[in-house]
């Protein structure tokens, strides 16, 4: 009687505890968090504005990540590409993507390919908001934005002529075909396939990722509470194949968060980071024990393994508020952070260096390096920006960056007498000419038709 009693006495006493034991999650949550907001590149005017919405108190995150993203795409402190949406596709359209996700639930808004409404992120939201679904696409989109409201705005046919006529005097280079005839790094167009025993693996056409010229932006805020959103805002790709879907769209390609381990933020050659999805892989390599500076490092080294050309950043936050970032093909990735330091608030701007390719892969890049030296030509009265587009065959240890550094400077000061004359043409047609006509006449087809001149945001 007296064992039985004992041993009723100790489970009594131990079970409580074995409960709370168990019922102890795989990730702390910590009793408080410090604020944190945190966006890619250097637009420090964007990150303070949802920094200030941010501050206000908990329960914010979500309208802190959508002001930054407002702010972008109101404003040219994001750059051109966001700012004034010059980021035609190959046709001469202009769509916009957003996406909006909330850490607590997974609840996720996106719009891609977007014509002619200029409030994408908000069109996200009404997705997240108002459907069952997470993201709309094209023209369809559009619909759906008038539904709840949306205004549609009438773009500017000058500012998309200024970005788009260099590149078709330049014989549409570079443009995102392969293994098609005729050869894609010689002419505009129409392309057909090439057979099956022809096809080519050839280094990806990469666009230099330059400061002010980025188009594509990514906010992440944590609160006092532990609650994060991630928001992304995106002008496409500039001479993308009309109908294409960028990662600014795409559920952990280009942002992801869960309140229960961490969020992450990726920037860069979107059709690479779609294939990877490394904002999701960084925020699963959280939950499975690793620090953000580890998640963010491995990431990257995947993605060079199988993309040794691979330009772009990504920023991996912990739920306790440490952030790390990983990087290639860039000198330095930069972003921006705020927070509360001792109650007081502050901002920086922090640069990494990024990954050396030679590091990760044997030999580094290597392949069909495609190289458009820039020049400038008066004609008219105007500057007009010309390109010549040569390929050049790189060997195994070669470093495209200074190769292409190299090259250029030694061809930016050839100007030749016929493109003078082109773009001398070129300005003669668009005072005596309408858009839509413009394509003829100059003899410069793309795939596409030109939306000439009903052009939207």
């Amino acid at each position: 009687m007296r064992y039985m009693c004992r041993a009723q006495l100790l489970s009594l006493l131990l079970l409580p505890l074995l409960k709370a034991r168990l019922s102890v999650p795989a990730h702390p949550i910590p009793q408080s968090f410090l604020p944190l907001l945190i966006s890619t590149w250097n637009y420090t005017d964007a990150n303070r504005e949802a920094w200030t919405v941010l501050r206000q108190g908990p329960r914010r995150t979500r309208q802190a990540v959508i002001q930054g993203c407002l702010h972008c795409q109101n404003s040219n402190s994001c750059g051109r590409l966001l700012g004034g949406h010059s980021a035609p596709d190959s046709s001469g359209g202009i769509t916009l993507e957003a996406a909006l996700i909330d850490g607590a639930n997974m609840d996720y808004g996106a719009v891609a390919g977007m014509p002619g409404i200029r409030n994408a992120i908000g069109v996200a939201h009404d997705v997240l908001r108002y459907t069952n679904h997470s993201l709309l696409v094209g023209e369809a989109a559009a619909s759906f934005a008038e539904a709840m409201g949306h205004k549609k705005e009438v773009h500017s046919l000058s500012t998309t002529l200024d970005v788009l006529l260099p590149w078709l005097l330049g014989k549409c280079q570079p443009n995102f075909w392969r293994n098609v005839r005729p050869l894609a790094n010689d002419s505009c167009g129409t392309f057909s396939p090439l057979p099956q025993e022809q096809h080519q693996r050839e280094m990806r056409q990469e666009y230099p990722i330059e400061p002010g010229h980025h188009d594509q932006v990514g906010f992440l805020a944590l609160d006092t509470e532990g609650h994060l959103h991630a928001a992304s805002l995106s002008s496409g790709a500039r001479f993308r194949i009309p109908g294409r879907v960028g990662d600014a769209a795409v559920p952990g390609a280009g942002i992801y968060a869960d309140n229960q381990v961490g969020g992450a933020l990726a920037t860069g050659d979107g059709d690479v980071l779609m294939r990877f999805l490394p904002a999701l892989l960084a925020v699963e390599a959280l939950r499975a024990g690793q620090s953000p500076a580890s998640a963010a490092e491995a990431v990257m080294r995947r993605l060079l393994r199988h993309h040794t050309e691979f330009n772009g950043g990504l920023v991996v936050v912990s739920r306790g508020g440490v952030y790390s970032a990983a990087c290639a093909g860039l000198d330095e990735f930069q972003f921006v952070v705020s927070g509360e330091s001792r109650g007081r608030s502050m901002r920086r701007v922090e640069r990494i260096k990024c990954l050396d390719r030679h590091e990760v892969v044997t030999g580094g890049p290597r392949g069909d390096f495609y190289v458009a030296p820039k020049k400038i030509w008066a004609a008219g009265g105007e500057d007009v920006l010309v390109q010549r587009v040569e390929k050049i065959t790189l060997n195994e240890g070669v470093d495209s960056r200074e190769f292409e550094e190299e090259y250029v400077e030694d061809k930016a000061a050839e100007i030749d007498e016929d493109e003078g004359e082109k773009a001398e043409e070129v300005r003669s047609l668009l005072d005596e000419s309408p858009g839509d006509l413009l394509l003829h006449q100059l003899g410069l087809a793309p795939p596409f038709p030109f939306r000439f001149p009903f052009i939207y945001f």
